[in-house]
């Protein structure tokens, strides 16, 4: 099976106030960190919504094809081109993500399984750091044509396979959301 890879980016960092992936860490945006760290992958996408393109970034830059839809419809716009079997896909906002978690989380790919989802020692889903089998596009389609762009809405219609993760592994996933999230990670 072939799997590439898609970090999302289009979001409107909202409560930031300004774009997550242009965040600097260690001399390096979070987008730049991400496709650094992940540029193993053979097939890579960035799933940028309606935001222009980054400077220094040779990922494929994927528009949404559903505009407003939040992930749901950056998951769409990028299996709806990919070539891949699958995609891992990551928000760009994980900026402290590790290849060694990506791998082992490619493991639980198997032919019964739609999706594979990342779960926190803390029981939290983390559907925005998981794989998606290219089949499930039908699934997405009929979620958005229906209005509704919850990603756990959508999984509870795949067969999924969750993998809980330990505590040194879900630092990796911290959601870098508000102004305070990213002054603890710089200290």
């Amino acid at each position: 099976m072939k799997i590439g890879c898609a970090i999302f980016a289009g979001g409107k960092s909202s409560r930031m106030g300004t774009d997550k992936a242009l965040l600097q860490l260690e001399g390096k945006n979070f987008i730049k960190r991400l496709c650094d760290e992940l540029d193993c992958f053979e097939e890579r996408m960035i799933a940028r919504g309606n935001r222009g393109n980054i400077e220094d970034i040779l990922w494929t830059i994927i528009p949404d094809i559903y505009p407003e839809r939040g992930p749901i419809g950056g998951l769409h716009a990028v299996l709806s081109i990919c070539e891949s079997d699958a995609m891992f896909c990551v928000s760009c906002d994980m900026p402290l993500l590790q290849i060694s978690l990506v791998n082992y989380l490619c493991g639980f790919m198997e032919k019964e399984v739609d999706a594979v989802i990342a779960v926190t020692e803390d029981g939290r889903k983390q559907p925005l750091c998981g794989i998606y089998r290219k089949s499930v596009l039908s699934v997405l389609e009929e979620q958005i044509l229906a209005g509704d762009n919850r990603m756990m809405a959508a999984l509870n219609k795949m067969r999924v396979k969750y993998v809980t993760i330990g505590l040194q592994d879900s630092q990796q996933l911290k959601n870098i959301n508000t102004p305070e999230d990213f002054l603890a990670i710089l200290k």
